[in-house]
């Protein structure tokens, strides 16, 4: 009933025709996610409503728009058939690892055969994220789905791990210098200085702007804090009390944990055969001479491989899911392993997860939608206003935070916002010396950077936020809903103690030290708020009696 008047909203705003109508499929799609509790529904029904305005109000033109522009076109993407097919084989080699018992064996090594304390799980689960630093997406995926059964063993939530894996995923990749996001971060920041008829040294820039990319270290820094010190802010904090009451009457082993634990070579050879197979391909591919070695050698070797990255990330998990299946018939028949059982699971692995990619499909057919009607265009104008230079690199880390939230996008963010920044502290600093603005162009750069990453990071549109609920195996909604008060808390701080004294002239490392420290003491100061860090207290305790 409310998908229907939604649509018949779509109908009488496309023939009224507001200024504010592009921003209409992200309402519609918002609104219904969250009433009827499924991501695919309501990022459906937005794609619906976008193609509704793109036709104007016509029937046929708005099937038409819905079929032909936004569903037909992701299978001409090269990098959206890679990513579909990088997240099905990744659940077979998920799948393939787990039976081995490679898995299992890793996770004892690591916590113990017993049940372990949640605050060791969840540093765990952030280390990983450290080691799976080359792709957000592979991270998230990896991890949620690989650690799983230990999160639950050791009574950490299920939305605690999809936020811990959301948070190490595209964070960990944008501050990353070898990454599948690096060409197209120092493309962009090319774009921006070509704009104004420059040419720059833009690996150099990039480095710059790591300190002033203030989001992303607080986000990972705030995840260290929510697993040192049990703050579990808003819903996240009874998630995480109902989790450790379920671990405690727990009394049987799930079949997961029921697997027969192998060798732990058997599991950590194949994630490190995935985690450095895309690098390596990148660089053995865009590099003429491998030897003599540097990073700005890598970096070049990623700008020149950069087309062929989607066949890399699809090789690269056919390669790893081959070094799975190969570990699992090594470890012998007390593991199961067999030739036709090996295929029987990978493909399991790969069928769990064929539901699951019809939400990205719908994501990408929203953000078509939404990318057509300019709703980008319309939040970047927002710098367009009279503004002082001071407050730029605040102005335009909001800005990138609404329209990544928004589109559910980092990638178009910056596409969209880095060829608008730059130009534009050119044009607010045409009376200024060279050094401040410098000083400001790489804070520009950090603050678009940030801006992307947070609604990569929480929007529910976006294809991280999707893949790691499906990887932890919880409602896209639900992690949604437990994430953003994190997500808030990490922008809030970038905001006031990054990006404001920042647009003044404050050293960015001096600023990092200032947040860090608020961070650090922010559960002292809701200690007394029922509900945030309960949890938390209650893992301490754990902790404290199993030593």
């Amino acid at each position: 009933m409310v998908t229907a008047l939604v649509l018949g909203a779509s109908f009488v705003l496309a023939w009224w025709g507001p200024w504010w109508l592009v921003m209409w499929p992200t309402v519609a799609a918002l609104t219904l996610v969250f009433l009827s509790k499924s991501a695919w529904i309501g990022l459906l029904a937005g794609a619906a409503c976008g193609a509704v305005l793109l036709a104007e109000g016509s029937v046929p033109g708005a099937l038409s728009e819905l079929v032909r522009t936004q569903f037909l076109p992701i299978f001409s993407s090269p990098w959206k058939i890679s990513a579909i097919l990088f997240t099905l084989i990744l659940g077979g080699f998920v799948a393939l690892v787990e039976r081995g018992g490679g898995l299992h064996g890793l996770v004892r090594m690591m916590l113990g055969a017993g049940r372990a304390p949640a605050k060791r799980m969840q540093l765990t689960v952030i280390g990983f994220g450290g080691l799976i630093f080359f792709d957000g997406l592979a991270n998230t995926m990896l991890i949620g789905r690989l650690l799983r059964s230990a999160a639950d063993r050791c009574g950490v939530s299920r939305v605690k791990l999809a936020y811990l894996a959301d948070t190490t995923g595209s964070a960990v990749a944008c501050l990353a210098f070898i990454s599948t996001w690096i060409a197209f971060q120092l493309t962009m920041i090319r774009e921006g200085f070509a704009a104004v008829g420059q040419e720059v040294s833009a690996y150099a820039l990039f480095f710059k702007s790591l300190p002033t990319n203030f989001y992303c270290w607080f986000a990972l820094f705030l995840a260290v804090v929510c697993a040192l010190r049990g703050f579990n802010p808003g819903p996240m904090g009874r998630a995480e009390q109902e989790a450790r009451r379920r671990v405690s009457g727990a009394s049987e082993m799930s079949q997961e944990e029921a697997i027969a634990p192998s060798h732990w070579l058997l599991a950590i050879v194949p994630i490190l055969v995935l985690a450095f197979s895309i690098p390596g391909l990148t660089y053995w591919i865009g590099s003429e001479t491998l030897w003599p070695f540097s990073f700005e050698k890598f970096a070049e070797a990623y700008g020149f491989a950069e087309a062929y990255v989607p066949q890399i990330l699809v090789a690269s998990s056919v390669m790893a899911s081959l070094v799975a299946a190969i570990a699992w018939l090594l470890a012998g028949p007390s593991q199961g392993g067999s030739p036709g059982r090996v295929v029987t699971v990978f493909f399991g692995g790969v069928r769990n997860l064929v539901g699951p990619v019809g939400v990205l499909l719908a994501a990408w057919m929203l953000g078509s939608a939404i990318n057509q009607l300019g709703a980008a265009s319309l939040l970047a104008d927002l710098l367009q206003g009279r503004l002082a230079v001071v407050w730029l690199p605040v102005a335009i880390f909001a800005v990138g935070a609404m329209i990544s939230f928004s589109t559910g996008t980092s990638w178009g963010t910056i596409g969209v916002l880095m060829p608008l920044a730059i130009p534009l502290i050119f044009a607010m600093t045409g009376q200024g010396g060279d050094p401040e603005r410098e000083r400001l162009i790489v804070a520009g750069i950090g603050a678009v950077f940030s801006g992307a990453v947070f609604g990569d990071h929480c929007s529910p549109f976006s294809d991280t936020t999707i893949v790691s609920s499906i990887a932890a195996g919880v409602e896209t909604m639900e992690h949604v809903r437990t994430q953003l008060p994190f997500a808030a808390i990490a922008a809030g701080v970038a905001a006031v103690f990054g990006f404001v004294p920042l647009g003044f002239g404050v050293s960015p490392w001096l600023s990092l030290l200032a947040g860090g420290l608020v961070l650090y003491w922010l559960p002292a100061i809701f200690t007394s708020a029922p509900g945030i860090v309960d949890a938390g207290k209650t893992a301490g305790s754990e902790e404290k009696s199993e030593a």
